[in-house]
């Protein structure tokens, strides 16, 4: 038995062991919609390009996928089959035997076209011949859900296609999914102004709509037509209304319409603009806390003539240090003890950080105290937060130290 027929036995193998981990009642989805059961057992399928696959497999196996190529039969195999890229990249693939059959009598209408398939990756026989080529995936998908090339309609279906508000379209999704509508949106290039997510354009050639807020990718066909041909990588193309005559889909709350006609146009209403994306939310603001210290907390032998560093996870508010800041010795007075009046402090914005300068020699063989009151904020105003519980006098934090005798 030749390499290629190993591997083919191996891979329908994996697909007839694939199966049998889901219900008799499993149906394949053929179309955009329901989730199947079989993403329910994978996950939710992400999209990754053939050329990923093939430099990447191991990042994708047992995940589920989408991606998108020109439909081939494997040389020399019957009912064996890959999708290629442009790039010349190519990964095989097989149907699950519930839509097997199906497959195989649409497959040969749709030979050298682009198709989309859905399905698990799956590790095969790497010393198959075609594997040895750089540019074919080490792995195959094994797919439950496959979409061909879109159906041209006729010209009397295009002229009854439902015309739908963008707005329609983003906060209904799935509504209108497979259904030929007509749309009005401002051309937007290649998401040039950040419409959309940048991770969820599928192709290279996708280009995006937008009226008003709401923006959504256009795929299957470029932005040109009688009298005009808009530039995916040029602002100064992005002020011409377009109409758009496709069918929707909806992933994960992105819109995409698979387009059938392009046709320039003016906007949907007098007063229709785009307008800019919101702006990023606010982020969480953080309360100061005090994040090192030297010496360290709770350190003994510390030499009498020592400054204490204490360094903040946030920029400080310098004003706010003002008498709010002792320096003191735990415990009883003892015979010889003289307070430490001449203290000192100064921060330093740059590197977060306030010196404590006691002003004395400090008495060796003693507990000292630097202790923060409350009050003491950064320069978004919020409290330094104290790393463990308030003491019951208030204070807001105490770090201790022992002097060296």
């Amino acid at each position: 038995m030749s390499c290629r027929a190993v591997c083919r036995a191996v891979l329908l193998r994996a697909a007839a062991a694939t199966v049998l981990v889901f219900p008799a009642s499993a149906s394949a989805q053929t179309s955009y919609g329901r989730q199947s059961e079989y993403e329910q057992t994978y996950g939710q399928p992400v999209d990754v390009s053939i050329s990923d696959l093939a430099q990447n497999p191991d990042a994708y196996v047992e995940r589920a996928v989408r991606t998108r190529g020109r439909l081939e039969l494997t040389a020399g195999l019957r009912n064996s089959y890959v999708l290629r890229d442009t790039f010349g990249a190519s990964v095989r693939i097989a149907p699950v035997e519930e839509i097997r059959g199906n497959f195989e009598q649409e497959g040969l209408a749709m030979m050298g076209q682009e198709v989309d398939v859905t399905g698990v990756v799956k590790q095969i026989n790497t010393e198959d011949a075609m594997t040895r080529d750089p540019g074919t995936a080490r792995v195959a998908i094994l797919f439950w859900s496959y979409q061909g090339p879109a159906e041209k309609p006729s010209a009397d279906a295009l002229k009854k296609a439902s015309e739908v508000a963008l707005e329609s379209l983003v906060t209904n999704p799935g509504r209108r999914d497979g259904q030929l509508v007509r749309v009005v949106g401002k051309f937007r290039g290649s998401n040039l102004y950040g419409d959309l997510p940048s991770r969820s354009q599928r192709q290279r050639g996708d280009w995006v709509i937008k009226d008003d807020a709401f923006a959504v990718w256009v795929t299957g066909k470029k932005p040109k037509g009688k009298g005009f041909d808009l530039d995916t990588s040029l602002k100064r193309d992005t002020g011409k209304w377009v109409e758009v005559i496709g069918k929707p889909v909806s992933r994960g709350g992105v819109t995409y319409i698979q387009a059938v006609q392009v046709l320039l146009s003016g906007p949907p209403t007098p007063t229709a603009q785009a307008l800019p994306p919101p702006p990023p939310p606010d982020r969480p603001k953080v309360s100061p806390v005090i994040v090192f210290a030297m010496p360290l907390d709770g350190e003994g032998a510390v030499p009498t003539d020592s400054r204490f560093v204490v360094q903040f996870n946030k920029d400080m508010e310098e004003g706010s240090f003002q008498n709010r800041v002792l320096l003191r010795y735990a415990g009883p007075v003892l015979p010889g003890d003289q307070p430490i009046t001449n203290m000192k402090f100064t921060y330093d914005r740059g590197r977060r950080a306030l010196t404590v300068d006691p002003g004395m020699m400090l008495a060796g063989g003693r507990q000292v105290e630097l202790v923060l009151l409350p009050g003491i904020v950064d320069t978004e105003g919020l409290s330094l937060t104290p790393r463990t519980s308030p003491t019951a006098d208030g204070i807001t934090d105490i770090l201790h130290f022992v002097t060296g005798t």
